[in-house]
């Protein structure tokens, strides 16, 4: 009676599987990393005041390619070679193809999230420029750069010969495997919260308005995010050295494949956010039971019987010189719902201001004046 109830919770140990679990985790970043750097690329290209791409613009490409070839490697060494499994119930040969696969993934991992930083550190340098800064932004893209030939080198000699990292029947040796995965996960956290941390000095000392910096700071910051993900993979790390590997890994290699997902969407925020809440403004005008402000022609246009000009300000530093600025002017003719559109595009952060301008009848009109000042 003992030995059956052992048999039988030992035959239930081995079905347990988390394989659907890991497939979707490794499915859902691909389309989204597509989805956010297409929209970038989009607004750049097409959008208004489009300016063609940069080169943060190429990197985040960059980013986005290798971090969907993150999943697809999970995907392809991951499930069908029992990732999700508990290791007792594998063959060896599955065993030794999933470490095969694990050596690839790591290496898109590492290009993945030094590229996202090179891209963000890339967009700083674009949009913010001060000497001192710029400065800063080379001296963390070296560093990055450094660390990511860093970590290839060690990978390349975890073990001698290399082949020893997926077939433990190879004779050689190899590093301690928990004590490199802490080192890369410790220094990749403290990069994260050094490189979304860089703004904020140079954002408070803008002349704007203090909700305008705290704004601007969050829209900068929110990469901090993702620092939570680099600390919870870095949580699970003690799952490198565990005999059952293929089942206690899941959530590592689940976080390795999001933490990439995180610093894309920080690194495309800035870019499409005014896009974003833009589609989701005309969504919500166009929503069931709300009045259209263009489905009659000869209804009022927007402000009433008034034009909306907007103009991008320049921004000061506290040194007092003048950052380049946007100009853009959109106007509404009385009686319709003709808009003209004429954007002078400048790569740098942009204050918006509104203006605004009564039209007394057709071809008369009252000069400009501010109503409200805005971040962008």
């Amino acid at each position: 009676m003992h030995l059956s109830w052992r048999a039988a919770q030992d035959a239930a140990f081995l079905v347990q599987s988390r394989v659907t679990e890991v497939r979707v985790a490794y499915s859902i970043p691909i389309p989204l990393e597509l989805l956010m750097t297409g929209l970038r690329i989009w607004v750049k290209l097409r959008g208004p005041g489009s300016v063609g791409l940069s080169a943060d613009d190429y990197l985040i490409v960059w980013a986005t390619i290798v971090g969907a070839a993150v999943c697809v490697s999970g995907l392809i060494y991951g499930p069908p070679y029992g990732f999700g499994r508990h290791k007792a119930a594998l063959s060896d040969e599955q065993i030794e193809t999933f470490m095969m696969g694990n050596y690839i993934f790591s290496h898109f991992y590492n290009a993945a999230i030094a590229s996202t930083k090179l891209a963000v550190l890339a967009l700083y340098y674009r949009i913010f420029a001060t000497l001192r800064f710029r400065i800063v932004v080379l001296t963390t893209a070296v560093f990055v750069i450094l660390w990511l030939i860093t970590m290839e080198i060690l990978l390349g000699l975890q073990c001698r010969p290399i082949s020893r990292f997926w077939d433990s029947d190879v004779p050689g040796e190899c590093l301690n495997l928990i004590k490199f995965t802490y080192f890369t996960n410790i220094t990749n956290l403290l990069t994260d919260i050094w490189i979304f941390s860089m703004p904020l000095p140079v954002i408070f000392k803008l002349q704007m308005s203090r909700n305008r910096k705290i704004a601007l700071s969050f829209l900068f910051s929110i990469g901090l995010a993702t620092c939570a993900i680099s600390a919870a993979r870095l949580s699970v790390v003690v799952a490198q050295g565990s005999s059952d590997f293929t089942w206690d890994g899941v959530p590592l290699g689940i976080l390795s494949a999001w933490e990439p997902l995180g610093g894309i969407f920080c690194a495309n925020l800035p870019v499409i956010y005014r896009a974003v809440v833009t589609m989701l403004w005309n969504l919500k005008r166009l929503a069931p039971g709300r009045p259209s402000r263009t489905s009659d022609p000869n209804s009022q246009p927007y402000l009433g019987a008034e034009q909306s000009h907007r103009a991008w300000a320049p921004i000061y530093h506290s040194s007092g010189a003048p950052m380049d600025y946007h100009l853009e002017a959109s106007r509404t003719k009385a009686g319709s719902q003709v808009t003209e559109l004429q954007p002078i595009s400048r790569n740098v952060i942009q204050v918006d201001q509104y203006f605004e301008q009564q039209v007394h009848h057709e071809g008369e009109e009252t000069p400009l004046r501010p109503i409200r000042m805005g971040n962008s």
